[in-house]
């Protein structure tokens, strides 16, 4: 019988892969350099082969790690944008708190002057109709937020609250018709009233033309009332008119804060109004607006 029959084509393929192999292997001793290449070659298509298998693998972790450092810089920018509000709210009052100081040196009994405390709250609703100058916070009674709260944002006084209930509270804007405050009038030392004006700004009326104010003065928050700390930026004088018969001026303004692109509220949880606890109540009644005084029958 024939060794490569047909028959038996297991055993020829086995018998030419055997004397195949021991070829290689003698060739591979001898170290000749057409072995060497062939084995440099196979080596680059089989790593090639494994670092192809990979790259799916390696992918995926890459996407993977992207998102991972994505969220993680989205929440570390939202963290910091949150602390620097608070830092900027708290800011606003150091300018007025040295020149109090300054004056509180030359008193023997002088009474410090403490920065109150204020609570971070997210705008969660806007009002149904935009002239009513009204939002939604999401912190209310269980926060400790009373009507009649002050609220900050990072540049100014945004405006106060005017309902609280558990979950949330309504703020009223300075820019509403419906309120008013007490203000300082740039360093002339003279306070004024500040209203709203049911749009984007805000006046002063029946200030005494001798007043020594211009464009681009900051008006602030007197305390005079006893609603508002002290030293808050209301507004910034845009222009004034003049009337000469009456011998006033009238000052107008725009708010300080960012009313159009507020994301982040400051509340301030013990303005200088704020009764004890003992003696507090539900909270469900609405303040009235400062500056202004409430009906008597």
């Amino acid at each position: 019988m024939a060794l490569f029959d047909s028959h038996r084509p297991g055993f020829n393929r086995l018998l030419v892969l055997v004397v195949l192999s021991i070829v290689l292997m003698s060739l591979d001793r001898i170290g000749t350099r057409w072995v060497d290449q062939m084995d440099s070659n196979v080596g680059g298509f089989t790593d090639g082969l494994v670092e192809l298998i990979h790259q799916p693998v390696g992918f995926v972790e890459a996407v993977g790690n992207w998102f991972r450092e994505r969220d993680q810089l989205i929440e570390d920018r939202q963290r910091l944008r949150q602390e620097n509000l608070l830092l900027r709210g708290q800011m606003q009052q150091y300018t007025s708190l040295t020149r109090e100081l300054d004056e509180l040196r030359e008193l023997l009994n002088g009474r410090p002057v403490e920065v109150p405390p204020v609570l971070l709250a997210r705008r969660v609703g806007h009002p149904p109709r935009p002239d009513d100058h009204l939002f939604t916070i999401d912190r209310g009674l269980g926060d400790d937020v009373r009507p009649g709260d002050p609220v900050i944002d990072a540049r100014g006084l945004v405006g106060q609250v005017l309902r609280s209930t558990p979950m949330g509270a309504t703020v009223i804007e300075v820019t509403s018709r419906d309120h008013m405050a007490s203000v300082l009038l740039g360093d002339s030392g003279r306070s004024a009233l500040i209203r709203g004006t049911g749009n984007a700004g805000l006046v002063v009326d029946r200030v005494p033309e001798r007043t020594r104010i211009q464009p681009g003065d900051i008006l602030t928050t007197s305390g005079i009332e006893g609603v508002f700390p002290r030293g808050y930026p209301v507004a910034r004088v845009t222009h004034i008119t003049t009337d000469q018969a009456q011998g006033f001026i009238r000052l107008h303004a725009e708010p300080v804060a960012d009313l159009e692109r507020l994301n982040h509220v400051l509340v301030i949880t013990e303005p200088p109004d704020r009764p004890e606890r003992g003696g507090e109540t539900a909270g469900a009644s609405e303040p009235t607006p400062a500056g202004e005084q409430p009906d008597v029958e």
